[in-house]
């Protein structure tokens, strides 16, 4: 019985399936045309889904996207999974949807890179708050290096979308900017050369105390590295060239004069110095050297005024030092011979008023100790000038004065000048002559 009631099912299962082939046929005809449709939906969409501002580095609210094409990826897949369904029903193949599935899978990666580029933000924006002298640049830069470290873990097909792109240039750029904070917090950077970097950026922002490493970043530090090395070294080289005048001018302020007393006459007179020498040549030297230097300029004026007041000193202690010996050698004469003050009465008389003019400025002089203040005073080298003139035509007046002793008696040329003065000082005193007289008779 069961066989025969089998057999029946099959007879009316043919007949059936002969009476709505007609009605499947359409069907199957529908369902090709709907995936067909779909098909073009999908490879629109993937088209829409690569040109979607999603995709690049300026969108503003990402995460409001991204919600919005993962809801539009849902609602196709949706209508993917019945057509498959349907098709599945009436043995109709319906092909593979690669673009769907790709957009599926790309909103997975866009999440984690627009993840990784909100956590980078989020630490850079923390970091810009941060006071610029506070700045722990070692410890940015490491957390800045993790970020690019894992950046590479990433699926390789993030890194042709322009958000990936963004990112990895932000990072570059922070690194970057990080350096030039580095080297701007070299001590040697003043104010003058921030004003330099904002002219180079066109941005401009008080430099002080409260001053943020968002304030320096508004700089844009990673297109002008170049620009912040060279700031950086014109104010190391600057540092120097200010440490050196320092130190001249520490010097100088408390470098002061030696003094002694003239063995006859009482005379306070300058006493040669070595070490005020020595230190006067390589000082100059030094600020001959800066003004050589091509950062000079900001300190051009001070160099200046204290090259011009160590030449003067070196000039003025110089002609003292030649008066003082000119004076003190026709001192002895002029005062000490008689006979000499007669012979040359003019020069005697010039003389006499030389020295006292010489012993009131060393009088003058010597209540100021301090060597710059001393010998920069108005008009001192001059004076010193005036008196070496006429001691030198005393000098030149003695000199022709001998000329003619030995022209009278020429074995005087056989005797210097200071033995000849000594023998005709004391010509009417023959005994009193202390100078071997076989000098001037080599023949005995």
């Amino acid at each position: 019985e069961l066989p025969e009631k089998w057999k029946n099912l099959k007879k009316i299962a043919l007949t059936v399936k002969h009476e709505v082939a007609p009605l499947q046929s359409n069907e199957v005809a529908v369902i090709r045309r709907k995936y067909v449709q779909f098909e073009e939906n999908q490879c629109k969409f993937r088209e829409q889904f690569r040109n979607e501002a999603i995709l690049r580095f300026n969108t503003h609210n990402p995460y409001t996207l991204l919600d919005k094409t993962h809801g539009n990826i849902i609602k196709l897949e949706a209508e993917m999974h019945s057509l498959q369904r349907t098709a599945e029903l009436f043995e109709v193949n319906v092909p593979d949807y690669k673009q769907l599935k790709q957009c599926s899978l790309d909103i997975v990666l866009l999440k984690s890179v627009w993840d990784m580029v909100f956590f980078v933000q989020t630490s850079i924006d923390d970091w810009t708050k941060t006071q610029w002298k506070q700045i722990n640049v070692e410890q940015m830069d490491m957390e800045l290096r993790r970020f690019a470290k894992e950046m590479k873990t990433l699926d390789q097909e993030v890194r042709f979308w322009d958000v990936y792109a963004g990112l990895a240039s932000m990072v570059k750029n922070m690194l970057t900017s990080l350096r030039a904070v580095t080297e701007l917090q070299n001590p040697a950077v003043r104010t003058r050369h921030w004003q330099e970097l904002m002219n180079a950026t066109g941005v401009s922002f008080v430099m002080d105390a409260d001053t943020t490493l968002g304030d320096l970043l508004a700089l844009q530090l990673y297109r002008v590295e170049e620009e912040v090395k060279n700031v950086v070294d014109k104010a190391v080289k600057e540092m120097a060239i200010e440490k050196m005048l320092a130190e001249i001018s520490q010097i100088w302020n408390v470098m002061e004069l030696s003094y002694e007393t003239h063995y006859s006459t009482g005379a306070p007179l300058l006493k040669s110095d070595e070490n005020l020498i020595e230190t006067l040549e390589d000082n100059q030297v030094q600020l001959q050297n800066i003004l050589m230097s091509k950062y000079v300029e900001y300190f051009l004026a001070d160099v200046s005024s204290w090259q011009k007041k160590l030449m003067i000193s070196d000039l003025v202690i110089s002609m003292w030092m030649e008066v003082q010996r000119t004076w003190a050698h026709l001192q002895s004469i002029f005062t000490g011979s008689e006979d000499i003050r007669n012979q040359l009465s003019e020069d005697a008389e010039r003389f006499d008023e030389i020295d006292l003019n010489f012993k009131n400025l060393m009088a003058k002089i010597v209540k100021t100790r301090k060597v710059i203040e001393t010998t920069n005073n108005l008009g001192l080298l001059e004076k010193l000038e005036v008196l070496q003139q006429r001691l030198m035509c005393c000098e030149k007046a003695l000199a022709e004065y001998l000329e003619t002793k030995r022209f009278t008696f020429p074995r005087f040329y056989f005797v210097s000048a200071m033995d000849l003065l000594e023998i005709i000082s004391k010509g009417g005193q023959p005994k009193q002559v202390k100078i071997p007289l076989y000098t001037a008779h080599p023949e005995s």
